[in-house]
């Protein structure tokens, strides 16, 4: 699997950053955009984006990220492709656009910041009762006491990963054949393993999935189900002086904690449990009987394009594919999973790791669909 972070280097960025970041809470009739500089006289992919910054009543100017500007395209309606347009070649235009829509629909919001920059324009009713500094105080604890090994962690502008591994129930599974005189069997050795993720800025919710890591060739693959997810939706903020978000109480923070940890604790148990540990390794069994009976370019031109990969994916996924040997069900999993090493965004990595899953899990039929790219 891609590692990110130490877990000793995730806590302190996770430490800072609780220090570093402001929420707001304003109306956006209080809210103006504001084009810091003039379109560049450079044009094409290679020019720069022009600054253009989200002012809260009177305060100072926040920068917005990628994501504030996703979401605010969003919320004004503005298709993003325009939206963009507008922000490499007309800031001044976008800013006039933003501003008509902001005042002429007037509603809450909650602006989160970090390091003085705008990172998500969320509704009012998103909640700040679980961020990534309670969830790690909440949940490192419970993969410690059940001596889970944190294989793979990391913050990235999106999303917390904690990725961790049951090392004490590892198991050999038969996963194919030696090339040659095809009489020795090759094993691959598993273990179950779990994701959790948590989301400040509004990508998804708390997640608590489980997988398979395969130790010859540190991959992983996580399964969507069989997990449990909480929806970041909660009671409204009130505004306290204008924009400052109201933090809640102590007592409340524990009683969502209580319930939250009580809920974890059923899903890893279900996901140590013998039965489904079986279940799931026969499943890679089986698997690596399903040989791939097409062409192995067409299967990877299907696979890319039900599946959304990119040329450089796609690439890398065959080149595993040859590498790992295994034209079968089996080995177009690895080959997803192996090539989520190969990405340098730790997001799309772990997408690639449910892909991964999904291949694995796929029923007879669907995949004989794909091994003969039907």
């Amino acid at each position: 699997m891609k590692t990110g972070k130490t877990v000793t280097e995730l806590a302190i960025e996770i430490q800072r950053q609780a220090k570093a970041k402001r929420d707001f809470v304003a109306d956006t009739a209080s809210l103006s955009f504001v084009a810091d500089f003039e379109a560049p006289s450079i044009e094409g992919p290679q020019a720069p984006v022009p600054e253009v910054s989200l002012r809260l009543g009177n305060k100072a100017r926040i920068p917005l990220n990628d994501i504030a500007h996703d979401q605010i395209a969003e919320h004004v309606k503005i298709p993003r492709p325009y939206y963009d347009r507008m922000r490499r070649e007309a800031p001044h235009l976008l800013a006039d656009n933003v501003d008509h829509w902001f005042h002429k629909n007037p509603v809450k919001r909650l602006v989160r910041t970090l390091d003085g920059r705008g990172r998500a324009f969320l509704s009012d009713k998103f909640p700040t009762d679980l961020d990534n500094i309670d969830f790690a105080e909440a949940f490192l604890p419970v993969l410690a006491k059940r001596k889970l090994n944190v294989m793979s962690c990391d913050i990235t502008e999106k999303k917390l990963y904690l990725k961790a591994v049951d090392e004490q129930l590892y198991r050999d599974v038969p996963v194919g054949y030696k090339m040659g005189d095809g009489s020795h069997k090759l094993f691959d050795t598993c273990a179950p393993a779990l994701i959790l993720s948590n989301s400040e800025v509004g990508f998804g919710r708390l997640v608590v999935e489980t997988g398979v890591y395969t130790g010859g060739c540190t991959n992983l693959a996580l399964f969507a189900k069989g997990g449990m997810k909480r929806t970041h939706v909660g009671a409204r903020h009130e505004i306290t002086e204008g924009v400052d978000v109201e933090v809640l109480s102590e007592k409340t923070k524990r009683k969502t904690f209580e319930a939250l940890l009580s809920q974890v604790a059923d899903v890893i148990e279900a996901a140590f449990d013998e039965k489904v540990i079986t279940r799931r390794l026969e499943a890679i069994e089986v698997a690596a009987g399903r040989k791939i009976t097409a062409k192995v370019d067409d299967v990877l031109e299907l696979t890319a394009k039900n599946y959304g990969l990119n040329d450089g994916e796609k690439e890398s996924v065959l080149k595993h594919l040859i590498e790992g040997a295994s034209l079968s069900q089996y080995g177009l999993h690895a080959a997803i999973t192996r090539s989520a090493q190969d990405n340098a965004s730790y997001d799309r990595a772990t997408e690639l790791e449910y892909l991964g899953g999904r291949i694995l899990e796929l029923p007879k039929t669907d995949w004989a669909r794909l091994a003969e790219a039907a």
